[in-house]
């Protein structure tokens, strides 16, 4: 009889291991356990790299920080406008006292960790290297070490070096970014230090004596704790690094600056391509009082090793198959398709568990059909009141033009009005269909620029560009509308005259209507601003309605022309017959299946 197939899991292993224990226990009362020197090592370099994890998580948080002061300091307008200034010396001291006294020196007044900033530009006012703030010339920091690896990229850390202050010379870290203009014009350099000091004691805050070094991407050397290591230490110990975190036990053969030549070497970095922090323990700090012990444990953690295997794999084997079992089925599972069978033989925990497991798969199987089934009706529903919601907001716009017409023109204008939105409302409804020809919907838009001209007369021009192979196709009515009304209503707000043109074309996937205008085009805060409470859903109710029926990459953008003054939008969606407009009228479901994405 199999324990594990009948008796309770927490008994059959307690009983079990409760033997394997005293055994263990006997064991250890006569010998004192101990770990051996490689033992001990992993445990002290896993002690040390949580350490240095810790230290790099904050050090990458600090110097994170400038770095994102760097970028927003230089894209400054007061700091781009004063580096660029010409003319006037007063005006530019009074730009750059103001630069000074509200930007830059509450910045340094309110972080713990920079020091000070310079500056390198083409003319400063005055040269002052033992202000907190300097102003360099452009010229002198060509023949600063540092100026070959900045001349090659925007921006860098450099190691620790000394600059003046009004306390005197002081040490620092420095980050390195060039001042550009929208144009991609290098006007100059900005130079945030950094306090070593600070840095520092972030490093030996947990009060360690081992030695620690700050390395960049590259390995050199940006700052250290204790003892400075020369370049041939350091390439020896970068020898052995591999990965983010790990250690290794070093013999250094340039070890003409440490004390010792037997390193445990643990190094860790937040992510592949940053910093490195190292530190460096001697040796025999790590391993003493193991060797003594070394060869006492041999034979009885020999002895333990094989006792602990033989137990050790007779329990696993018996409790993790039926486990391995589950994780299997689960990995297998897939709604709607049917996978192995579940086993019947258990009668403990583990029955309970596959049972509860089958009913749980069975469960997914009816919620998953349901849901499904739901998916479809609410796709079926939104796409419908998407549509409707357009319809309201047309017949508003109308009916304002209409009273407009009543005060201002004659009955016959007024009957002509009248024949165009009649045309205009049977395309609309379509006899309850949601996609209609390219040539209707053209007719639509024709229809309501006729009406627009009662008002704007000669100066309102259209033209279509639509070939006549593409006239016959699909598209969800009402869709190029809107845009038409946006540039009618907002483009040409203000303005006597305006034109429009429409052109159709067909590309690999679909086909894509431009409509341009030559009015006064997008505002700035187009996007965010807030819209009218009569107005604004138009457009969004078309890009709604492309998304909910085709997805990825059909939809509609809207932007400035490029070209010439005015707003240009696009429309995109695939090319559909009218075949395909039967179908998807009558089943509902052939828009996610054929046209996603």
């Amino acid at each position: 009889m199999n324990p594990f197939r009948t008796f309770r899991i927490d008994y059959v292993f307690f009983f079990s291991f409760a033997g394997f224990i005293a055994v263990l226990i006997t064991i250890m009362m006569i010998v004192s356990y101990r770990f051996t020197a490689d033992e001990q090592a992993d445990s002290a370099s896993m002690y040390q790299q949580a350490v240095l994890q810790q230290l790099n998580k904050q050090l990458t948080d600090q110097m994170s920080a400038v770095e994102q002061t760097s970028l927003a300091v230089s894209i400054n307008s007061p700091l781009v406008n004063y580096v660029t200034m010409k003319g006037d010396y007063y005006a530019r001291k009074k730009a750059r006292d103001e630069l000074n006294r509200d930007y830059l020196a509450p910045m340094l007044n309110s972080s713990r960790s920079m020091f000070s900033f310079q500056i390198y530009m083409k003319d400063p006012l005055q040269v002052d290297p033992n202000a907190n703030i300097q102003y360099l010339p452009l010229a002198s920091a060509s023949g600063e070490s540092w100026y070959p690896a900045v001349d090659k990229s925007d921006f860098l850390w450099i190691g620790q070096r000394e600059v003046g202050s009004p306390q005197g010379k002081q040490q620092v870290i420095s980050f390195v970014r060039k001042i550009t203009t929208l144009d991609g014009v290098n006007r100059g350099i900005l130079i945030i230090n950094v306090r070593v000091k600070f840095l520092q004691e972030i490093l030996t805050e947990d009060n360690s004596s081992a030695s620690r070094l700050l390395l960049d991407s590259g390995g050199r050397m940006i700052m250290h704790t204790r003892i400075a290591p020369p370049p041939g230490e350091i390439n020896a110990i970068l020898e052995r690094v591999s990965g983010d975190t790990g250690h290794a036990h070093q013999l250094l053969a340039a070890a003409g600056s440490l004390p010792e030549k037997d390193m445990l070497t643990v190094w860790s970095r937040t992510s592949p391509g940053s910093w490195m922090l190292v530190e460096l323990t001697p040796w025999k700090v790590i391993t003493s009082g193991s060797v003594r012990l070394a060869w006492t444990m041999a034979v009885v953690g020999a002895a333990a090793i094989l006792l602990s295997l033989f137990f050790t794999l007779f329990l696993s084997r018996n409790f993790t198959r039926p486990i391995r079992k589950l994780v299997q089925l689960m990995q297998a599972f897939n709604p709607g398709k049917r996978g192995q069978t579940l086993p019947t033989e258990y009668r403990n925990e583990f029955g309970s568990l596959f049972s509860g497991y089958r009913k749980l798969t069975e469960r997914i199987e009816r919620l998953y059909e349901s849901l499904e089934q739901h998916y479809k009706a609410q796709r079926e529903a939104e796409i419908k009141a998407l549509q409707a919601m357009i319809n309201p907001h047309f017949l508003y716009n109308t009916l304002d033009q209409l009273n407009w017409m009543a005060l201002e023109a004659g009955q016959e204008k007024i009957s002509h009005v009248l024949e165009l939105m009649g045309q205009m409302f049977r395309i609309g409804l379509s006899g309850g269909e949601s996609m209609i020809s390219i040539q209707e919907e053209l007719l639509h838009v024709d229809c309501y620029l006729k009406i627009q001209q009662f008002k704007w007369g000669e100066g309102l021009e259209w033209h279509f560009d639509c070939p006549e192979d593409l006239r016959q196709l699909m598209i969800p009515k009402l869709t190029l509308q809107p845009f038409v009304e946006n540039a009618v209503m907002h483009g040409f707000h203000g303005k006597r005259q305006g034109r429009i043109h429409l052109t159709c074309a067909e590309e690999d996937r679909g086909i894509r209507i431009r409509i341009r205008d030559d009015g006064i085009g997008l505002l700035e805060d187009w996007k965010t601003r807030k819209r009218h409470p009569t107005g604004g859903y138009g457009i969004r109710n078309v890009t709604e309605r492309i998304q909910v029926y085709f997805g990825p990459p059909f939809g509609v953008s809207l932007r400035n022309r490029t070209d010439a003054p005015g707003t240009e939008a696009e429309i995109y969606w695939p090319r559909l017959n009218q075949q395909w407009g039967q179908d998807q009228e009558g089943g509902g479901n052939h828009v996610d299946h054929r046209y996603r994405g």
